[in-house]
């Protein structure tokens, strides 16, 4: 099969609500090629799609079918921890030479599997963090439960980066986290007077996180309105759709945020939010 072509005829059978014959056909390509890249993109199809049961096969045969370059089985985790196959890409993490690369993917993974001391052991063995792996570094103290050192871990970071859109929404989830609700509305809303989309991005994120749904959909509508391409506030605005019940519009939502960034995890989210609907 050529899988260009194939590719293209089942984005066109999902696009007419085909999905039967899009999950058929996927499968088929999948079982006809050992590229593990195209088992990736036949995975990412499914995934659209909600099918479950004919990507675990695939799953496998990518996980056997690893090429020789580091690079390339690096890129297949990351893809694979992308489409919520954390365990299988830690597992192939596990195998290769531990550098920083493969130690702050390790995080990721773990941070997903919620084997958070793990996680923890993964991020302080990075020999160069990076502003990311501070980010992780946080995420990770919340969840265990060390609340104070996560706040502080966020706010030497935004000492650093103040402008920094992901380093401010580490802050306020780290407030958040800590059951500081008010300081973090409080310093979200005071980004707005800047009067830009990263800022009322971060602040649908806040009130979408405190159950705020149509204030988090107004202010993360602003943003878009600002730029279109804000994942953020796509993936905000998105989650709280299917939240009212919109699944639909949450699924073009969802669309909207691949097209503006290829394989973020954010549509994903928001799709996990019309899972069986």
């Amino acid at each position: 099969m050529d899988a260009d072509k194939t590719f293209e005829e089942i984005r066109s059978l999902i696009s007419q609500g085909r999905n039967e014959e899009a999950v058929e056909l996927t499968g088929e390509l999948a079982e006809s090629s050992s590229d593990p890249m195209v088992g990736i993109k036949c995975l990412s199809l499914l995934k659209v799609v909600g099918e479950t049961e004919r990507s675990k096969p695939i799953v496998s045969k990518v996980a056997s079918n690893l090429p020789d370059d580091p690079q390339m089985r690096i890129q297949i985790a990351g893809a694979l921890r992308g489409l919520e196959y954390p365990s299988t890409a830690y597992g192939i993490l596990k195998a290769m030479d531990q550098d920083d690369t493969v130690r702050r993917l390790s995080c990721m993974c773990l941070e997903d599997m919620e084997e958070y001391e793990l996680a923890l052991d993964a991020v302080t063995s990075i020999s160069q963090l990076l502003p990311f792996d501070r980010v992780m570094l946080t995420e990770v103290n919340s969840a265990l439960g060390n609340h104070k050192e996560a706040v502080r871990v966020s706010e030497d970071l935004l000492r650093e980066y103040p402008d920094d859109f992901d380093v401010r929404r580490s802050y306020v989830s780290a407030l958040l986290l800590a059951g500081r609700d008010k300081e973090a509305v409080k310093f979200a809303r005071g980004c707005l007077k800047e009067k830009t989309a990263g800022s009322n991005a971060l602040v649908a994120y806040v009130m979408r996180i405190l159950g705020n749904t149509k204030a988090a959909a107004g202010y993360a509508t602003r943003a878009i309105n600002m730029d279109p391409k804000n994942v953020s506030a796509m993936e905000t605005l998105g989650i709280c759709l299917a939240e009212k019940g919109e699944y639909d519009k949450a699924r073009i939502v969802a669309g909207a945020i691949n097209e503006a960034s290829p394989g973020s995890r954010a549509a994903l989210n928001v799709l996990s939010f019309c899972e069986g609907h």
